[in-house]
C-alpha cells in the first residue's frame, strides 16, 4: 500500500513539475512576442544583419530578399507565431503537444542563422526536449493533467446574490469631490492657454482628449452616486471608473510639468485610489454571484493573461536595450525622466490584471466581479487613448501612433464585448412562478 502511495505521489510531483516547465516556455514566448512587436514597431531595421552569420548562403539571400523587403508584415508574423506557441503551450492538452513542436522547431531552424545562435538553441533544446517528453504522456486532454490531486484549497467563500449597496454619504461626498476636481483640472487643460508646457504636440492633444474623456467619467460617476440603491452592475462599474481616474492622473502627478492643478491632481489620485482599494476589498469580501457559462471564465482569464504579457513585453522591448547600454529611449518624460506608464503598467496594472486573469482561470468567486472593473479600466484607458488621434485626423493634424495602437485598438473591441457579457451575468434570472 505504502509503495503504491508513494508512486502515485511521485507522479503527481512529476506532472506539476512538466506543467510548471510548460507554463514557463509559453508565458516566455508570450513575452517574446511582445518584444518582437514592440521592437518591429519601432525600428523594423533592426533585424537587418540577422542571417549574416549563416553558414548557408541561400538563408542570408532570403532574408534580405524576402524578409528584410515586407519586415513589417514578417516580424509582425512571427511575434504572433510565438504568442500563438505560448498560447497553445498554456492551453493544455493536445494543443500543447503543437506547443511543444513549434517550439523545439523554431530552435533548430534558429540555428540555420550562424553559429552564434547555437550558444542559445543548444542549452534551450537541451531543456525543450526533455521537457517536451515527460509532458507528453500527460496532454491526453485539455488542461495537460491525467492524474488529479484532491484539492487542498481552504474553503471559499460563497457569492453574494445581487442585493445592491446602499449609498453611504462616504460614498456621495467623495463623489462630488472627484467630479469637482476632475471638472476644474479638465477645464484647465483644454482652456489653458499652455496648460502643458514643454512637452510634444501630440502629447498635448492626447492629454486634452483624455481630458475630455475625465469629464465624461465624472458625469458617470456622479450618476452612479446619486442613485439610493446601486446595484453589482453599477457598484462594478463604478470601481472600474475609479481604477481609470486613479490611473491617469498617477500619469498627470508624475508626467506632466507642473501647473496650476497639480494639488487637485494629488487630490484626485488620493480620493480616487482610495475609493478604489475600498471597494476591491468589499469585492474580495463579498463577490457577487455571476451566471456566465465556463467559457467565458477560461476566455476572459486568458485574454487578460496575455494582454498583460504581450503589452510588458513592449515596454520591456523599449527598455531592455537601455538597461544593457543603448541610450536613452525614444518615449520618456519631461527633462528625460522616465515616461510613467512605464512604471505604472510594469509595476502595478499589469501585474493586477494578470491576476484577475488568473483567478477567473482558477475558478475563484472572485474573479467575475474583478474582471469587469479590469474590462472598464481598460475600455476607459484606450478610449482616452484613441480620442487623441480621432481628434487629430478631424482636424487635419499629424496623427502620431505609438506601438501600442493597434493592440490597443484591437482590446477596446474585445473588453467592451467581453464586458457587456460579464454585465449581463450578474443580472438576477426571472422566477417564472413569480411572473405567472
Amino acid at each position: 500500500m505504502s509503495t503504491t502511495i508513494e508512486r502515485h505521489q511521485h507522479a503527481t510531483v512529476t506532472l506539476d513539475r512538466t506543467r510548471r516547465a510548460r507554463c514557463f516556455v509559453g508565458g516566455f514566448y508570450l513575452v517574446m512576442g511582445g518584444i518582437n512587436a514592440g521592437i518591429v514597431a519601432a525600428d523594423p531595421q533592426t533585424y537587418e544583419t540577422f542571417a549574416n552569420g549563416s553558414f548557408w548562403s541561400f538563408v542570408t539571400r532570403a532574408w534580405h530578399d524576402v524578409v528584410m523587403a515586407q519586415p513589417y508584415f514578417w516580424f509582425l508574423a512571427l511575434a504572433a507565431g510565438e504568442i500563438v506557441l505560448g498560447l497553445l503551450l498554456l492551453r493544455g492538452g493536445g494543443a500543447a503537444r503543437a506547443g511543444w513542436i513549434g517550439v523545439i522547431t523554431f530552435h533548430v531552424l534558429l540555428m540555420s542563422f550562424g553559429f552564434g545562435f547555437w550558444l542559445w538553441c543548444l542549452p534551450a533544446l537541451a531543456f525543450l526536449v526533455p521537457a517536451a517528453r515527460a509532458d507528453w504522456p500527460a496532454l491526453t486532454r485539455p488542461g495537460g493533467a491525467a492524474v488529479r490531486r484532491p484539492s487542498l484549497h481552504r474553503t471559499r467563500p460563497a457569492p453574494m446574490p445581487d442585493t445592491g449597496t446602499r449609498r453611504t454619504s462616504a460614498m456621495l461626498w467623495s463623489t462630488l469631490v472627484l467630479a469637482t476636481g476632475v471638472l476644474a483640472s479638465s477645464l484647465y487643460g483644454l482652456l489653458a492657454e499652455t496648460p502643458y508646457r514643454s512637452l510634444p504636440e501630440a502629447t498635448v492633444l492626447g492629454a486634452r482628449a483624455q481630458d475630455a474623456c475625465s469629464i465624461v467619467v465624472a458625469v458617470l460617476l456622479v450618476v452612479l452616486a446619486v442613485r439610493p440603491t446601486p446595484g453589482t452592475t453599477a457598484g462594478l462599474l463604478r470601481l472600474g471608473l475609479l481604477g481609470y481616474l486613479a490611473y491617469s492622473y498617477l500619469i498627470y502627478v508624475s508626467g506632466v510639468p507642473m501647473n496650476r492643478m497639480f494639488l487637485v491632481y494629488v487630490v484626485i489620485v488620493a480620493v480616487a485610489g482610495a475609493s478604489f482599494i475600498a471597494g476591491v476589498v468589499d469585492v474580495l469580501q463579498r463577490p457577487a454571484a455571476s451566471r456566465a457559462a465556463p467559457r467565458l471564465w477560461s476566455g476572459t482569464g486568458w485574454f487578460l493573461i496575455v494582454t498583460a504579457v504581450v503589452f510588458a513585453g513592449l515596454w520591456l522591448s523599449v527598455l531592455l536595450p537601455v538597461a544593457l547600454g543603448g541610450g536613452a529611449p525614444e518615449t520618456e518624460g519631461v527633462g528625460g525622466t522616465p515616461y510613467p506608464v512605464f512604471w505604472l503598467d510594469l509595476a502595478i496594472a499589469l501585474p493586477a490584471i494578470a491576476a484577475v486573469g488568473t483567478t477567473l482561470v482558477l475558478r475563484r468567486p472572485v474573479g467575475p466581479p474583478l474582471a469587469v472593473v479590469a474590462l472598464v479600466k481598460i475600455i476607459t484607458l484606450f478610449t482616452a487613448l484613441w480620442a487623441g488621434p480621432v481628434v487629430a485626423l478631424a482636424t487635419d493634424q499629424d496623427v502620431h501612433l505609438g506601438p501600442d495602437a493597434g493592440p490597443s485598438l484591437v482590446l477596446l473591441v474585445v473588453s467592451s464585448w467581453l464586458a457587456v457579457r460579464w454585465l449581463q451575468s450578474f443580472r438576477p434570472e426571472k422566477d417564472p412562478a413569480a411572473e405567472a
